[in-house]
C-alpha cells in the first residue's frame, strides 16, 4: 500500500509531531490511529499482546506533509496540526529489520482512508496467513501430467498453469523437496537425485538433467503467472542412497566452515532459477547425540535433562557438546545471511522444525528436543526476521505426544492430533513467539501411500485445523505425496483458503499479503 510520500517522511512516536515546537503552534487540530486486532484472534496471538511493537502507520496530506507513526502500548497514534484538513492513511506496516511490510486495514470502505480532527480511525489489522504446499517437483509434475492424460511427458508451463489455476491457485507458495544441495566439493547446484518420471539430474549436464530442467522451468513459469510463489528445498537426511549432501555433518559441525560463501552460493542457483526463496530440511544424525545415545544415556544419569545440556552446550568442554554448538551457531549464520541476501527482492528462508512444547505440561522451551539436529533450529532464528519462517512439523511427534493412536471412532475435533495441535498453537503463542514467524505442517491422508505412519489427517481435519490456524494467526503447510490424479486433497487449498483466511483481500492483492514473509 505503499505511496512515494512514505520515502519523504519524517518520523515520529505516538503522539509525535514532526515540527520540533508543538508548543508554538496556535490553534492545533488533533488527530488518531488507533490499531486494534480482530475479535476472533486469541488474545495470546493478538498483536495487542506484543504491544504493538514494530508497527507504523504512515499518514500523508498533500504532496508535502507526511509522517510515519508508531503507536504506544495502547495501540493509539495521536498527532496534531496546524490546519484541520483531513489526513489520508498511505500505509499501515509491520516494520521488522528495518524492512517494512504491508498490513490490510479490515473494514475500510476506501483504499486510502482519511483521518479527521476529533475522530479516531480505527485499524482493524488484517489477520492473512501464509497458505504452501510441501511436496516434490516429481509427484507434482505426475499430478499435473495424469490430469493432462500425458503421464511420462514434461507439461508445458500452460499446463502447469491451468492445472493450479483450476486446482490450487489459492495458494501462496509451493514449497519443493530435495531441490538443491551442497556438493561435496563445496558447489551448490540441483541435488543430483532430483528426478522426474525416471529421469534424474546426475552428476553430470546432458539428456537426464535437461528433461528434469524442463520440468523445473515450467514450473516455475506456471506459479509465477498466477503470483504463487516456488521455493527450493535443500534438504539433508541420514539416507545414505539419496540427499546426503556429501559430508554435510563435517561441514556444518565445523569451526572453519564459511557460512557467508555458502549463503551466497545458495542465492546464486535462487537467482539462476528465479526462485522465490529456500526450505531448510536438516535431519541428518551426526550434529548431535540423539536421546537414545550412549552420550545423552550417560548424561540422564547424572540426573541432568536435555534441556541442561542445551543450557550447558555453549560452554561445554564435551566434544559432543562442541560439535553441536559450533552447528547452532553456523545454522544462525547461514540462515540470517541467507535471509538478509534474499529479502531484497522479497524473497524468504524458511526451516523444518519442531513445535518444542512439552506434551505433558504445554510448557515451551525452545531448542529443546530429542534429536540434536532439530536443537539447533530453534524458533528463536526466525524472531525478528522479516523473511525467516519456522515450519513446525506438527505430525509425527505431535500425534505420538497427543496421547496414542487416533481410531475411525474418534471425532475429528477431539481427536489426539487436533488437541497437540491446539496445545502447540497456544503455548508458542503465549511464550511470546510473534505468529509471523510460524507456520503448522501437518501430513496428508495420501502419504500412507508410501509407508509413513502417524499423523495423516484428512482434507476434511485440514479444513477444521484452519479454523484452529485463523484465531491464532498462524500459516499452514501441507505435506502432501499423493501422485493420482487431481483429487479433493489437491483442490482442497480453496477450501483450506476459506477458512485461514476468511474475508480476507484476495492474496494476490496488493493490501492481501500474507502475514508470514513478503511477496
Amino acid at each position: 500500500m505503499g505511496r512515494g510520500a512514505a520515502d519523504r517522511s519524517g518520523r515520529a512516536g505516538a503522539g509525535g509531531l514532526r515540527s520540533e515546537n508543538r508548543a508554538a503552534v496556535v490553534g492545533m487540530a488533533d488527530f488518531e490511529v488507533q490499531f486494534a486486532d480482530a475479535a476472533f484472534i486469541e488474545p495470546s496471538a493478538q498483536e495487542a499482546a506484543f504491544g504493538w511493537k514494530h508497527n507504523e502507520v504512515v499518514v500523508f496530506r498533500g504532496a508535502n506533509e507526511s509522517q510515519v507513526l508508531q503507536p504506544d502500548a495502547n495501540g493509539s497514534c495521536k498527532w496534531s496540526s496546524g490546519t484541520a484538513d483531513p489526513w489520508s492513511v498511505a500505509d499501515v506496516r509491520r516494520r521488522v529489520l528495518n524492512v517494512p511490510y504491508a498490513w490490510r486495514m479490515v473494514g475500510q470502505s476506501a483504499l486510502i482512508p482519511k483521518v479527521e480532527v476529533g475522530t479516531p480511525l480505527r485499524v482493524v489489522l488484517s489477520a492473512r496467513s501464509r497458505l504452501s504446499l510441501w511436496t516434490g517437483l516429481a509427484n507434482f509434475t505426475k499430478r499435473v501430467a495424469v490430469a493432462h492424460k500425458i503421464e511420462g511427458q514434461i507439461p508445458s508451463a500452460q499446463q502447469y498453469e491451468s492445472f493450479m489455476s483450476k486446482f490450487c491457485a489459492d495458494l501462496d507458495d509451493i514449497s519443493l523437496i530435495a531441490t538443491i544441495s551442497r556438493r561435496p566439493d563445496g558447489s551448490v547446484d540441483l541435488s543430483p537425485e532430483l528426478a522426474v518420471f525416471g529421469h534424474a539430474v546426475g552428476n553430470k549436464p546432458g539428456k537426464e538433467r535437461n528433461f528434469v530442467e524442463l520440468a523445473l522451468k515450467n514450473l516455475i513459469s506456471a506459479c509465477h503467472s498466477l503470483g504463487i510463489q516456488v521455493t527450493a528445498g535443500y534438504e539433508v537426511r541420514d539416507d545414505f542412497g539419496k540427499q546426503t549432501q556429501g559430508n554435510f555433518v563435517s561441514f556444518i559441525t565445523s569451526r572453519n566452515s564459511d557460512m557467508t560463501d555458502h549463503a551466497n552460493r545458495i542465492r546464486d542457483v535462487l537467482d539462476t532459477w528465479d526462485f522465490d526463496g529456500v526450505g531448510f530440511d536438516i535431519e541428518v544424525n551426526g550434529i548431535g547425540p540423539s536421546e537414545q545415545s550412549d552420550t545423552m544415556k550417560a548424561w540422564f544419569k547424572q540426573g541432568k535433562t536435555i534441556k541442561d545440556w542445551v543450557v550447558a552446550r555453549p560452554t561445554s568442554s564435551d566434544p559432543a557438546a562442541k560439535k553441536e554448538q559450533a552447528a547452532a551457531d553456523n545454522i544462525r549464520i547461514l540462515y540470517h545471511t541467507l535471509a538478509q541476501l534474499l529479502i531484497t527482492k522479497k524473497r524468504f528462508v524458511s526451516y523444518a522444525t519442531a513445535a518444542f512444547v512439552d506434551a505433558k505440561s504445554g510448557k515451551f522451551d525452545d531448542g529443546v528436543y530429542i534429536f540434536g539436529h532439530t536443537r539447533v533450529q530453534p524458533l528463536e532464528l526466525a524472531a525478528g526476521r522479516a523473511n525467516v519462517i519456522a515450519r513446525i512439523m506438527a505430525y509425527d511427534e505431535g500425534f505420538q505426544a497427543g496421547g496414542g493412536k487416533k481410531t475411525e471412532k474418534s471425532l475429528p475435533a477431539q481427536d489426539s492430533l487436533t488437541k497437540r495441535h491446539v496445545q502447540i498453537l497456544k503455548s508458542i503463542t503465549s511464550a511470546g513467539v510473534h505468529p509471523s514467524i510460524v507456520q503448522l505442517g501437518i501430513k496428508m491422508e495420501s502419504l500412507k501411500d508410501f509407508g509413513m505412519k502417524s499423523g495423516h489427517m484428512t482434507v476434511a481435519q485440514a479444513v477444521e485445523r484452519c479454523a484452529d490456524l485463523r484465531r491464532f494467526r498462524t500459516g499452514l503447510i501441507t505435506f502432501s505425496g499423493s501422485t493420482s490424479s487431481p483429487s479433493d486433497e489437491v483442490a482442497a487449498f480453496a477450501r483450506y483458503d476459506k477458512v485461514l483466511n476468511e474475508s480476507e483481500f484476495n492474496r494476490r492483492h496488493f493490501l492481501g499479503v500474507p502475514f508470514q514473509a513478503p511477496r
